[in-house]
């Protein structure tokens, strides 16, 4: 490729990043970023010569540049002021546009210039916009084409350069290609670009750094959850859309493997319900106390011995921005811990933030879960306290349905915990679970789940039986969260996601406290592992060590590798050990799930996947080797011909000045043949020969073959009688 060619396909590529980093950071409308594509399409294809012959493009004159500025700048006015009515998203949409032009307008030196400061502002607003994991993507490909782009505007730097122009209907006058890009060059410009960017991360982990952009967004565009709120409304039943968007992800450090099917992520719990909707009575919140570096202790009222507690489950849980305040942890949070400046209590055991965040957050909680006693398992009758039976036995009017089949079902049986289980068993053997309804407004929904319906999501089963129990006089509540049933086996993590959201029940018993019941059936859609759910999987775990490592690495963290550097101790390699295990880890359980796998894969897709890989290896090779065969029907020039016949050039050279012939570093080959003709008549048509060989092998793509260069050599030869025979004829003896 011609260094030419070369230069522009480095600014459209350094262009295409910057504008794929706004795209993917969802900062650019739809009508915009096709536009925009459209004209990198455009670019490209002119670039490559296609349309052969027919270049639209518009003048770089400054007249329509500035009068294309003023347009860009006008429409960014009416952005800000009357369509998005915000700064960042118009200043975003103004820079695309800004880049859209210079495209157009890439002529001169200074529209290099122009779209390189252009690019810059796109990828650092792109950085600003998102802390994903695309985005090291986004930035190991500007590295490259900005160092690319960089070395060829000085190359191609004219003013630097001699050109050999060669007139019209000379014999000289061959297609010459200009210099071209090397294989040195390409291996030498690929290794800057290397070195570049791992200076860039040692400077990352050794300087401080900020935690937020400049460009930050001011509120965070929090995600709806379906199945949560801070309100269950029943009232109106309809089809519940299944959403996979991810909303945290959960680690259990203390244990590796996925030991439990099933997750409860407990949010908030309510006791208040008027028939059609859920609420609390009163959501009173305290500030809990900070007893360590970040650590906030949760102090029960009803604090158990540890006999009725189970073991503590820590919980590692990166949590995304979401539309309310509340941190979600398993049942009971004994303790939370994380970048806080304070967490709230509410009365019903609901851990809150003081106010929703609008980034994703990483905290770590404790947990205990509520033993069943032995007694209570068997006791006949439970002695509430005052304050329970108030607060947890509410029922709505009209309840008389739903309490003659509570009785019902609960007769047989004699316990509380009995009658208890009676309900669960109920709901979970005669009903079935459904998402798709169809869409109406009721005001008795539960009476009609339970006596006509018959089929419902989590929150009529959970109502219906935290309903059935208080009409027996058994406290219960309901609570909303999140089920995690997704285990990671790359990332060693639980995988939460908006279509997990779920509603359960907690049943009341004096001496054991809360205890968690599910009466929602499982769902009848089984769920079929695939290579491409793996796939998925690796990557979310490729993107929860992105946030570790990168997005939250803090200053605590840089501190900790300068002392463990300046202390030789063996802590950095442990660290940078764990990470690197992380993602081999993650990588091999990938190569081992494949192999597991590949037995259910067509054997003519596995033949075809391979013989593709195999190709596409081979013309990677072939292309980085030089020896691609399409596009180029010739051969570079080696070193050593271009050593060749630069020496015979010279010689000519030296002979010509000797004739009498002033030849001068800027006398270019046409000059130097020209002046030949003038002045040595003789010699015009060897030095014609010998200066379209050297203009072939010093300026062209194809080596001079053994029987040129031996032509080159006879021509010096017969150049160099000429001279003699010249000065013979010229000396006074003669």
């Amino acid at each position: 490729m011609a260094l030419e060619q070369a230069l522009r396909g480095s600014a459209l590529l350094l262009a295409a990043t910057g504008f794929a980093g706004l795209l993917l950071a969802r900062s650019v409308p739809g009508w915009l970023a096709a536009v925009t594509l459209a004209i990198l399409i455009y670019a490209i294809l002119q670039m490559i010569g296609w349309p052969a012959g027919r270049r639209i493009g518009l003048p770089a004159s400054p007249v329509v540049w500035n009068v294309l500025l003023i347009g860009a700048f006008a429409l960014f006015l009416l952005d800000l002021t009357a369509i998005s009515r915000d700064l960042l998203p118009a200043g975003i949409h103004f820079l695309v546009i800004l880049l859209n032009v210079k495209i157009l307008t890439l002529q001169d030196r200074r529209d290099y210039r122009h779209l390189y400061a252009i690019s810059l502002m796109s990828v650092l607003a792109s950085a600003a916009l998102t802390t994903d994991l695309w985005y090291i993507s986004i930035f190991v490909l500007y590295v490259l084409a900005a160092i690319w782009s960089l070395l060829l505007y000085h190359l191609t730097d004219k003013g630097a350069a001699t050109i050999v122009s060669l007139p019209a209907g000379n014999p000289l006058t061959a297609p010459q290609p200009g210099p071209r890009i090397t294989g040195r060059f390409f291996w030498f410009t690929n290794g800057i670009a290397l070195f570049t960017f791992a200076l860039t991360l040692m400077i990352f982990f050794l300087l401080p750094r900020i935690s937020v952009g400049i460009m930050q967004k001011g509120k965070g565009e929090g995600l709806r959850t379906t199945g949560f709120s801070e309100r269950v409304d029943l009232g109106m039943i309809g089809s519940v859309k299944e959403d996979p968007q991810i909303v945290m992800r959960v680690e259990l450090p203390d244990q590796p493997t996925a030991g439990r099917e099933r997750l409860y992520l407990r949010g908030l719990a309510f006791d208040q319900y008027n028939g059609r909707s859920w609420s609390s009575a009163g959501r009173q919140r305290r500030n809990l106390g900070l007893v360590g570096d970040g650590v906030f202790v949760v102090r029960f009222r009803d604090s158990r011995n540890l006999a009725a507690l189970s073991e503590p489950l820590r919980q590692d849980i990166l949590l995304e921005a979401l539309d309310t305040s509340v941190l979600f942890a398993a049942p009971f949070a004994e303790s939370v811990s994380g970048d806080f400046m304070g967490v709230q209590l509410d009365s019903m055991i609901g851990l809150h933030l003081p106010y929703p965040s609008t980034s994703r957050i990483r905290y770590s909680v404790t947990s205990r879960e509520h033993r069943m006693m032995p007694a209570e398992q068997t006791s006949v009758v439970l002695e509430y306290a005052a304050g329970i039976r108030e607060r947890y036995l509410q029922l709505p009017s009209g309840s008389d349905r739903i309490a003659d089949l509570a009785r019902r079902v609960t007769d047989p049986v004699g316990t509380p915990h009995e009658k208890v289980t009676a309900v669960l068993n109920h709901l979970l053997s005669n009903y079935q679970y459904s998402l798709e309804a169809d869409t109406i407004a009721s005001d008795h929904p539960i009476e009609e789940f339970l006596f006509s319906r018959k089929t419902g999501y989590c929150e009529h089963y959970a109502t219906a039986m935290v309903l059935m129990l208080r009409s027996i006089g058994i406290p219960s509540r309901l609570v909303t969260g999140f089920l995690a049933t997704e285990w990671n086996e790359f990332g060693n993590y639980y995988t939460v996601r908006q279509r997990d959201a779920h509603a359960w029940v907690e049943v009341y018993y004096p001496q054991s406290g809360w205890m968690t019941m599910d009466p929602t059936p499982s769902s009848a859609a089984a769920f079929t592992p695939s290579l491409w759910v793996a796939f998925q999987r690796f990557g979310e775990s490729l993107r929860l060590h992105w946030d570790r490592v990168v997005i939250r690495y803090s200053g605590r963290d840089q501190l900790a590798i300068i002392h463990s550097l300046r202390e030789s101790s063996d802590s950095a390699r442990d660290v940078l050990a764990q990470w690197t295990s992380g993602f081999g880890a993650a990588s091999a359980r990938l190569v081992r799930t494949w192999i597991e796998r590949a037995n259910t894969i067509p054997e003519s897709l596995v033949w075809t996947l391979v013989l593709a890989s195999a190709a596409g290896a081979t013309c990677l090779i072939l292309l980085m080797s030089g020896r691609w065969p399409y596009g180029r029907s010739i051969e570079r020039p080696t070193v050593r011909t271009h050593q060749q016949i630069v020496h015979v050039y010279r010689k000519m050279l030296e002979l010509a000045v000797r004739r009498g012939i002033r030849v001068t570093p800027s006398t270019t080959p046409t000059e130097v043949a020209t002046l030949v003709r003038e002045r040595w008549a003789d010699a015009e048509s060897v030095v014609t020969r010998l200066t379209a060989l050297y203009c072939q092998g010093r300026f062209g793509v194809k080596s001079l073959t053994g029987e040129e260069l031996n032509q080159a050599v006879e021509d010096i030869a017969a150049l160099k009688r000429l001279s003699q025979m010249s000065q013979e004829r010229s000396s006074p003896l003669a």
